[in-house]
């Protein structure tokens, strides 16, 4: 073996075994994150037996395993999500950025909505299966079909059989196992958009800070003054913060973790190790420099660190930054979003132009669709090319890097979701022999009666 102990030049050869068959349903959702929870809610209403795969203790990927904290104003999505949010609201653990607006946004408890996602998975009769990470697929003999999955959890290895799958993993994990085509990063170097490692102070003084901030939006002066004297070697440009429901915390979202890959293990686990580092960095500087912060305390970083970018999944339609710009609706949609082209700079500091450069937030709010207005993901964007029963259900479905940045925000990816889960579940009834023969048309009236905007 290598004394160096990475194992470079060594390799195994890992004995044939027969893998038992641990369940079978309908529709099986690898990937419990807001498209996973979308999907399998909605197959689930639509008369299909679901199972969701998911690798950590929790549904919500990045609002629960990334404690995300904050999900952002949108006018363009209602349905499940919305569900999800009246009942955070109700349980105390959600706060409106503008009280009376549905479509504000706001933060929420990411302890609530793991108890929130739960309950609303069992009543709709979603299967879960938690702590179970895909590492293979099984495809029928003329390679169009995904027959089943393997999974690895601390009972072994099991497979798990379906009709209909859905990659709503994040990373097009089912999608690379299967063999699709999938591009990384953007065009030229790959670079991929940087990681973050979201995290929560208590003990705020919260009307103090809020003072302070009335004068020093995101703490931008006392931010640039820090780096200058060296204090901060955060490669960012403002810290993104706010008060959080719980009385004295604030979460913020103030890292920048750059040239990692979330596809990678020793990436991962570097980008994590710094993504600490950062944080109590932050945290000193907010004690020392911040009004209300002087007595603040780390209550928590997230379980994982935030992953922006992988894999994207090639399918049958590629989503430009075009459709975003042009507010493009098309005749397949299953789902709208109003987020704009919010691509955090692969190099460094502040938001990058599709065409490299960094570029104002005032222009970038000029990468998107007019307040109100929206564009459309199409079905076409969402079923894998070459297979004919496997649909994309996260930020991995077809787009441009530029596209993706847009299309990733997690409300929108819950109401992708939504629509994917429907037109899985009408597959699996009209036993349709590809994806692509579902009637959208019905599956867009579905969706439509459920309270999606469609």
């Amino acid at each position: 073996m290598n004394p160096t102990g990475n194992g470079a030049g060594a390799s195994f050869i890992e004995p044939a075994r027969e893998l038992a068959v641990i369940d079978e349903a309908d529709v099986i959702v690898v990937g419990g994150g807001p498209g996973g929870f979308g999907a399998a809610i909605s197959a689930a209403r639509n008369g299909a037996s679901a199972v969701v795969l998911e690798r950590f203790g929790a549904l919500g990927g990045t609002w629960t395993y990334g404690i995300l904290s904050a999900i952002m104003t949108n006018t363009s999505v209602r349905g499940i999500f919305t569900e999800f949010q009246r009942e955070m609201e109700r349980r105390g653990g959600w706060r409106w950025w503008t009280e009376g607006d549905p479509s504000s946004g706001g933060n929420y408890d990411s302890e609530v909505a793991k108890v929130v996602l739960d309950e609303m998975a069992s009543h709709a009769g979603v299967r879960i299966y938690y702590f179970a990470q895909v590492t293979h697929v099984f495809k029928s003999e003329d390679g169009r079909r995904i027959t089943g999955v393997v999974i690895q959890s601390k009972e072994g290895r099991h497979v798990v059989t379906g009709k209909i799958f859905v990659d709503s993993s994040g990373d097009g994990d089912v999608g690379a196992l299967a063999g699709v085509p999938y591009e990384l990063g953007r065009n030229g170097d790959h670079a991929l958009q940087p990681m973050s490692m979201i995290f929560k102070l208590d003990n705020i003084d919260t009307a103090r800070a809020e003072a302070y901030l009335q004068t020093d939006l995101n703490c931008l002066r006392a931010w640039q003054e820090a780096k200058s004297l060296g204090e901060v070697t955060v490669p960012r440009e403002d810290v993104l913060l706010q008060p959080m429901p719980k009385p004295g915390q604030w979460q913020f979202n103030a890292t920048r973790l750059l040239g990692y890959d979330g596809t990678k293990l020793r990436d991962v686990s570097a980008a994590t190790t710094e993504g600490r580092r950062q944080v109590a960095q932050i945290a000193a500087f907010m004690r020392n420099r911040i009004p209300g912060f002087e007595k603040a305390i780390v209550a928590e970083t997230a379980p994982h660190v935030g992953v922006r970018e992988t894999r994207r999944i090639r399918c049958d339609y590629t989503m430009t930054s075009d459709d975003i710009r042009q507010a493009r609706k098309h005749p397949d949609a299953i789902a709208r979003g109003n987020w704009w082209i919010d691509i955090h700079n692969p190099e460094g500091e502040g938001i990058a132009a599709e065409e490299g450069g960094v570029i104002t937030q005032h222009d970038g709010n000029k990468l998107g669709p007019a307040y109100g207005d929206w564009y459309e993901i199409p079905y076409r964007s969402v079923t894998a090319r070459g297979l004919d029963n496997l649909l994309i259900a996260s930020r991995c479905l077809d787009s441009t890097h530029a596209a993706h940045a847009a299309v990733r925000a997690s409300q929108q990816v819950c109401a992708i979701g939504e629509g994917v889960g429907a037109a899985a579940a009408q597959a699996v009834a009209r036993k349709l022999a590809t994806v692509r023969e579902v009637d959208i048309r019905e599956v867009q009236e579905r969706l439509r009666q459920a309270g999606a905007l469609i």
